[in-house]
C-alpha cells in the first residue's frame, strides 16, 4: 500500500462533493481515476497532496511517500527557461553536487577523515538519486514532449499554453516521484506528445492515478479504474473498455437488488399496517424494527445532465462569414506561419490543427484582432456575431 483513503467527506456549503470515499493505492498500479464533471475528481487529488482538508476522514500514507502532481493549470516563474524549468525537478542533486565541489576543494586545502566521511556519503547519496544520468533522463522526456534543443533557452513567459502543460509535465515525469497524478495530462498536447505520453506510462515502472476524459487514452495505460460516484469510489480491475462492461454488469445487478428489497419493503409495510394493532401484533412490531436496522439498498444513480443551455437568437449572417488573403501571423520579426489564404462559408466549420506553439492560438486571436496581423488581409462577412473560448479561460 502507497496510500489510503477512508471514509473521506467534502463539502463545499450545503453542497456534498464526497460522501464517504474511500479506495486504496498500491505500488506499481496504473489507475484510473474516472467520473461525471464535478464528481470530486479534483478535489480527491488535493486532499492527498494535503492542498485542501477533508470534513471528516483518515487519510494514511506510508513513511516518506513523495507524491507528485500534475495540476490542471502550470505556471513558471518569470525568469526560468525551458531548460532551467525541467531541471528544477533535480534541486536536490544540484545541492548535493554543489556541497561535493565544496568539500573536493576542502579537501584540497586540509584532507581529513571527517571530510572524506562526508564526501564519500554525498557521492553515494548523488548515485542513488540517480545523479550520474538525470541530464539524459531529462533530455531524452524534452525531446520526447516536443521541446527541440534550440527551444530550451525560450523564455517560459513566452510560450504557449500547451507547451506550458507540456512543461510542467517534463518537470513532473522528471521529479522521481514514488506516484504521480496527473489532472487531465493530455490537455493541449498534440498527437504526437500524446502518443509519446501513452508510451511512456505503459513502460512507467513506478505508480500514477490518472484523471481524464480520454478513453482511448484510458484503455492504453491503465490496469485499474476507480470511479467516483454519488461521492463514492467503486474500483474495477482492467481498463476502461472493461469497466463500462462490468459497470454495467454491477448496476444491473444493483437495480435487481434494489427493486426486489423496494417489494420486500412494500410487502411488509402493508402487513405491519394491517396487523399493527390486530392480533399479528407483536409480530408486526418485530417487522417494523427488522425494517428499522434494514441495510438499504441505493437506487441506481441516473445518468445527470451536464448542463441545460439555451442559445439566444441571433441575426442571420450572410453567407461569406470569413475571407482571408495572403495572412502572415507572428510576433515582430518571428513568422509562425505565412500565406494563409481561405473562405468560410455560412454554417461551414473549420479546424486548426498542428504541433503546439505553431500559431494556432495566434492565428485565432489574429482574425479576432486582438493581435496585429504581419500582412494580408481579413475580411469579417456583413452581421456576424463571434464568440470566443480561449485557452487559458482569460476572457
Amino acid at each position: 500500500m502507497l496510500f489510503r483513503l477512508s471514509e473521506i467527506t467534502k463539502s463545499y456549503s450545503a453542497h456534498d462533493i464526497l460522501r464517504g470515499l474511500t479506495f486504496q493505492i498500491n505500488a506499481n498500479e496504473k489507475v484510473g481515476l474516472v467520473g461525471r464533471n464535478g464528481a470530486g475528481k479534483t478535489t480527491a487529488f488535493r486532499i492527498i497532496t494535503g492542498e485542501e482538508a477533508a470534513d471528516d476522514g483518515e487519510i494514511v500514507k506510508i513513511n516518506n511517500l513523495k507524491l507528485g502532481l500534475l495540476a490542471q493549470h502550470v505556471d513558471f516563474t518569470d525568469d526560468e527557461t525551458v531548460h532551467t524549468a525541467a531541471l528544477s525537478a533535480f534541486e536536490r542533486i544540484h545541492d548535493i553536487e554543489a556541497e561535493m565541489r565544496r568539500l573536493e576543494t576542502e579537501m584540497a586545502e586540509n584532507y581529513t577523515e571527517e571530510i572524506l566521511n562526508a564526501y564519500a556519503e554525498l557521492q553515494t547519496e548523488f548515485e542513488q538519486a540517480d545523479g550520474f544520468s538525470y541530464a539524459a533522463r531529462a533530455e531524452a522526456i524534452l525531446l520526447g514532449l516536443g521541446f527541440n534543443k534550440e527551444n530550451w533557452d525560450t523564455k517560459t513567459v513566452n510560450l504557449s499554453g500547451g507547451q506550458k502543460n507540456r512543461l510542467g509535465l517534463a518537470r513532473l515525469l522528471l521529479s522521481g516521484a514514488d506516484i504521480l497524478l496527473l489532472d487531465e495530462p493530455t490537455n493541449h498536447l498534440d498527437v504526437n506528445a500524446v502518443e509519446w505520453l501513452e508510451n511512456f506510462l505503459q513502460t512507467y515502472d513506478k505508480t500514477f492515478v490518472l484523471i481524464s476524459h480520454d478513453r482511448y487514452f484510458l484503455d492504453r495505460v491503465c490496469n485499474r479504474i476507480i470511479e467516483i460516484e454519488n461521492g463514492r469510489a467503486n474500483t474495477y480491475t482492467g481498463n476502461y473498455s472493461k469497466f463500462l462492461i462490468e459497470r454495467e454488469e454491477r448496476r444491473e445487478a444493483q437495480r435487481r437488488a434494489f427493486e426486489n428489497q423496494q417489494t420486500m419493503i412494500a410487502k411488509n409495510e402493508d402487513f405491519i399496517r394491517r396487523n399493527l394493532a390486530g392480533k399479528k401484533t407483536k409480530l408486526a412490531k418485530s417487522r417494523r424494527n427488522m425494517l428499522e436496522r434494514l441495510e438499504r439498498v441505493e437506487a441506481v444513480a441516473t445518468e445527470r445532465s451536464q448542463g441545460n443551455f439555451v442559445l439566444k437568437k441571433i441575426e442571420r449572417a450572410g453567407n461569406q462569414v470569413l475571407t482571408v488573403e495572403d495572412l502572415a501571423i507572428g510576433y515582430g520579426d518571428k513568422v509562425l506561419a505565412k500565406d494563409i489564404s481561405f473562405s468560410l462559408l455560412r454554417g461551414e466549420a473549420l479546424g486548426v490543427i498542428g504541433d503546439n506553439g505553431t500559431g494556432k492560438t495566434t492565428f485565432l486571436k489574429t482574425v479576432l484582432g486582438s493581435i496585429r496581423a504581419l500582412s494580408g488581409e481579413m475580411n469579417w462577412g456583413a452581421k456576424t456575431d463571434i464568440g470566443y473560448y480561449s485557452q487559458q479561460l482569460e476572457e
